[in-house]
């Protein structure tokens, strides 16, 4: 990831928008970001990792704390990030939760928002483009805080992480996640293998609870040694033997079955002998009961056969009345039917005489419709006419507007052609002062390069004579400083046996020569300082002397920089003033040249840019010209056309007039309409007159038929009610009956009843007899001592025998069903289990191989992998820390296998060339840490460039860190860094260093004020 320009606006303490350009730095891959503390340095690698992340650089910020305390309630906090990766752009825009404007300008509460710009797509979902933009980048944001962004604090996480957190970091840049898998898979597959194991364990164990109930000795020996093959064997041994003795157990229930049955048979057919005897006994009792119930059936259908004859009778009388009363109604119908007729007899002559006249109407009426349309076509004719005649004078006079309107378009397209021909010659005066300007202005930006090297040297000379003071004064300090530790140096060596005589103690050895007995110590020439007030001497003398060399290597710094400006200027240092003020001068030169070419430009330009709104109105004044000559064309046509259509028409007319006379339209129609109104008067009156008489003799003619009808039923009804009561008294004479003999007759459901019972009663008696001589018939053949009782007894001896067999079969069935279910069961099982043990043993050995175990110092397939690249990643980070540290010290890759049983192989260890020992990473001191973290953080750079279609990481970023190195350490560590320049690599330093400050020519400078900060890239 390299980053080409960032945007944010109201973010941190940033209250205005700032736009950093990093192309701007062209070849300069180094960079310094510098400032007052607390200005806003760390915001802006802040902004990059929210714009990717959606997080801050460090740990210490919160998001929804990101906009800018300076800004008002209407500005919008956002960061807007364009940056390359693999030789593409992108584009990422975000902003946080925060108030703001709405749409209609009110302030509410604005939801975090983002947009990822990818592949000529955007993505608007924070989840998605988060999601997205990790998979591009590889890398999650820890792994990014630890390999191309080191933030204040955290610039060691990296450097002495354990293996697990570096597995983690390296899984995503060298794509190990499918040896992980394979891993997991096979560790996964081990355990369901075992799992398999112990549960085909555990069903073999329910599979052989199948066999413990058998009774044999033999079998449960061998299932308490669970031998599962001489288990098979022997339950096979067992089912044969079973199976032998359940066929003879059927065989003997077939044959009590048999005799059992006899036995039921018997007693059956005696019981059923019993029973029917005593039920014929009961139906013969009932046969008098039933003769009764028949005579009463026999007297109630009589009964009924009368009462039906009675009805008809009834029925017969009632017709007659109601024929008679019919025929009587018919009669007084007829009568008024023909009063009426003969009353509208003359109403209707009248009618027919007065149609007879309608032909005569009809004729007048055409003749006057005729007049109507010669007056209709005259009044048309006078329409045209007028129509004509306007449509003439509005063409007149549209001609002669016409005329007007296109003199005017031609006074237009004169003065525009010559405004077009003014515009042509601007442009060829355009092009000679383009040319001009152009080339003042390559001359201004050359000045104003010059200009910014010269207030550098400016910079760089004031700083110069402030050094050199400073210097002075530090090396007269330490001379001084440096003459005294010296002269005390001096003083002690000559008085170091006076020293250490003053430490003999009578009866103890010298520590020089080991004698007990000092007869003649030696004596101090002078007074020389406690080793405590020594040993402060000597390190304010080794202090004076570090800022000694830091000034002289500041100076010479600023010096030779002022030595490449001057050898770039090819002036030297005694003429730099002549040649600032000369340079100067042409500046403004220029500048006032510029600003001249400019505004004649401009002026030029207003002139060009009206080229094709001339353009255009010359193409509208020709297409307007165009227009009115074809409208001018048809309106003449218009003209003639109108002129002659008035003329004839006015002939027409003449004519017209002279033929219908003094008549006038209103009065034809009013004739018209008085002959109508006449014709339709006369037809309605006859025609509903023809309708009534018609209507008159169709009912006449109806009631004169029904009379005819009405007279032959009158006569049928009298002689059926006659027959009804002849028949009536026939029927009562024959069964003796006598009104009222209502009580005859019985209810129906009474009498349903009855007949129920009675075929019920010779059913039975029927059954029974029939049935009683068939049952005699087979007893016949019967022993006489088979009775009942007999025969029950044999039966019960018989069935108890029945169910002992069952019993003991039904045994036999149970053990043969467990034995062969457990066969069954335990064989499978047992072929199962073999299987699932075999994949286990295999999958175990492979998973332990590849996972890692105490054989293989814990060490899995994938950290082995990783080990590998990490021993490139070491061996590329001890080129530049052996760099930094003078060859003192060199990472080495942890390979003890440690205590416990964690992962292991990816820890660091540091071999410190001045003890000849390793150690921890972790004993180093804060300076010696942060050279190993920026030496591991490059080598991790390093290999990933060397690795086609691995993780690009083009940039780092440093917050910080260099504070604590020593003068001869920031060296090394800032040839290291300028060493990536050839590499192409970014590297972004945030630091307060006057050396960095000094030796990096490329700035982004960061101002605070009390409304809020700045920044800007100084080249």
């Amino acid at each position: 990831m390299r980053p080409l320009r960032l945007e944010v606006s109201a973010f941190g303490p940033y209250k205005e928008k700032i736009v950093l350009d990093f192309t701007q730095f062209q070849n300069q891959t180094l960079f310094l970001v510098s400032g007052p503390t607390g200005a806003g340095k760390t915001t802006i690698f802040d902004a990059i990792a929210y714009a990717l992340y959606d997080v801050a650089s460090g740990s210490s910020r919160e998001k929804d704390t990101f906009k800018s305390q300076f800004a008002t309630e209407e500005s919008v906090c956002y960061v807007d990030l364009e940056f390359e990766y693999n030789g593409k752009t992108y584009r990422v825009r975000r902003s946080p939760a925060q108030t703001g404007p709405g749409k209609s300008g009110k302030i509410i509460d604005l939801k975090a928002d983002v947009a990822f710009y990818h592949d000529g797509t955007v993505t608007t979902k924070a989840r998605d483009a988060n999601a997205e933009i990790e998979q591009l980048l590889s890398l999650n944001y820890e792994q990014f805080k630890q390999i191309v962004m080191l933030p204040q604090g955290e610039f060691k996480k990296l450097l002495e992480s354990n293996s697990n957190e570096k597995e983690t970091i390296f899984r995503n840049i060298f794509g190990t996640e499918i040896l992980k898998n394979f891993q997991e898979q096979l560790k996964e597959k081990a355990k369901a293998l075992q799992t398999q194991a112990t549960s085909a364990q555990d069903s073999l164990q329910t599979a052989y609870s199948f066999a413990s109930g058998i009774n044999d000795d033999a079998l449960q020996e061998i299932l308490i040694l669970q031998d599962t093959e001489r288990i098979l064997v022997r339950i096979t041994e067992l089912l044969g033997t079973l199976e032998e003795e359940r066929t003879a157990k059927e065989l003997q229930l077939l044959a009590l079955r048999s005799q059992s049955q006899s036995a039921s048979d018997t007693i059956k057919l005696l019981e059923d002998i019993a029973q029917l005897e005593a039920r014929l006994k009961v139906l013969e009792e009932e046969e008098s009961s039933i003769l009764g119930w028949k005579q009463q059936l026999e007297r109630h259908e009589q009964a009924v056969k009368a009462e039906e004859k009675r009805l008809l009778c009834i029925a017969a009388s009632t017709n007659q009345a109601a024929k008679q009363e019919q025929a009587k109604q018919n009669d007084g119908l007829l009568d008024q039917l023909n009063q009426v007729s003969r009353a509208k007899k003359p109403a209707f002559e009248a009618a027919e005489r007065a149609i007879s006249l309608i032909p005569g109407l009809r004729e007048q009426v055409d003749a006057a419709k005729e007049q109507e349309k010669q007056f209709v076509t005259l009044a048309k004719k006078e329409k045209e006419l007028a129509g004509c005649q306007k449509a003439y004078s509005d063409a007149n006079k549209e001609l002669n507007k016409y005329a007007e309107l296109k003199q005017a378009q031609k006074e237009k397209q004169e003065q525009c052609q010559q405004k077009i021909a003014a515009v042509k010659q601007a442009q060829k005066d355009a092009t000679i002062l383009q040319e001009q300007l152009s080339t003042c202005r390559m001359n201004v930006q050359q000045s104003e390069q010059l200009h910014k090297r010269i207030v550098q040297t400016e910079k760089l000379l004031t700083k110069q004579l402030e050094k050199g003071e400073r210097f002075l004064i530090l090396e007269k300090e330490y001379m001084m400083i440096n003459q005294a530790f010296q002269d005390e140096t001096l003083l002690y060596n000559r008085n170091i046996a006076g020293i250490l005589a003053e430490q003999l103690v009578g009866g103890e050895a010298c520590l020089v020569c080991g004698s007990t007995d000092h007869p003649s110590p030696a004596q101090k020439t002078a007074e020389t300082l406690s080793d405590q007030d020594r040993e402060l001497l000597e390190k304010k003398r080794n202090q004076a002397y570090m800022d000694y060399q830091q000034g002289t290597a500041e100076l010479s710094g600023i010096r030779k920089q002022l030595t490449d400006l001057f050898a770039e200027f090819a002036v030297p240092a005694e003429t730099f003033e002549s040649f600032k003020h000369e340079q100067k001068e042409k500046h403004d030169t220029e500048i006032v040249s510029e600003k001249i070419f400019l505004l004649e430009m401009k002026n030029l330009q207003k002139v060009i840019d009206e080229e094709e709104a001339l353009v255009k109105e010359q193409s509208d004044i020709e297409a307007k010209l165009q227009a009115i000559d074809k409208n001018c064309f048809s309106l003449q046509q218009t003209l003639f056309l109108n002129e002659t259509l008035s003329r004839d028409l006015l002939v027409e007319i003449n004519q017209d007039k002279h033929v219908l006379g003094d008549k006038d339209l209103a009065i034809v129609q009013k004739e018209i309409l008085q002959l109508n109104e006449k014709i339709e008067t006369c037809t309605n009156d006859y025609n509903k007159l023809n309708k009534e008489l018609s209507e008159l003799e169709k009912q006449i003619a109806v009631c004169l038929a029904n009379r005819i009808t009405y007279a032959a039923q009158v006569e049928e009804a009298t002689t059926a009610s006659l027959t009804a009561e002849t028949l009536y008294a026939t029927v009562l004479a024959a069964y003796g009956l006598k009104e009222p003999f209502n009580q005859l007759i019985l209810d129906e459901s009474l009498c349903l009843d009855i007949q129920k019972r009675i075929r019920s009663h010779e059913d039975n008696l029927n059954v029974t007899v029939t049935r009683l001589r068939d049952q005699r018939k087979a007893a016949a053949e019967l022993e006489p001592d088979q009775t009942i009782a007999a025969c029950s007894d044999q039966k019960l001896l018989l069935d108890n025998a029945i169910r002992d067999l069952e019993d003991q079969k039904d045994q036999l069935a149970g053990d043969i069903q467990m034995l062969k279910k457990a066969v069954q069961e335990i064989a499978a099982i047992y072929k199962k289990q073999q299987r699932i043990i075999a994949d286990y043993q295999k999958y175990k050995t492979l998973s332990d191989i590849a996972n890692g175990t105490k054989e293989t110092d814990y060490i899995s397939f994938e950290r082995y992998v990783l080990a590998i690249y990490y021993e490139e990643i070491i061996e590329a980070a001890n080129l530049r820390f052996q760099q930094m540290t003078n060859n003192r010290y060199l990472l080495l890759r942890k390979e003890d296998k440690g205590k416990g049983s964690g992962a292991k192989g990816l820890d660091l260890d540091v071999f410190d060339h001045y003890t000849g020992q390793t150690r921890s990473v972790k004993t180093l001191s804060g300076g010696e840490s942060f050279k190993a973290s920026l030496a591991l953080a490059l080598g991790l750079s390093d290999v990933m460039q060397s690795r086609s279609g691995g993780i690009q990481i083009d940039t780092l970023f440093i917050d910080e860190g260099f504070g604590s190195l020593d003068p001869e350490s920031l060296d090394s560590a800032i040839e290291a860094l300028f060493s990536l320049n050839s590499s192409g690599r970014l590297v972004g330093i945030i630091s307060h260093v006057e050396e960095l400050k000094t030796r990096i020519p490329v700035h982004i400078e960061v101002d605070r004020t009390a409304e809020g900060s700045t920044a800007k890239i100084i080249i």
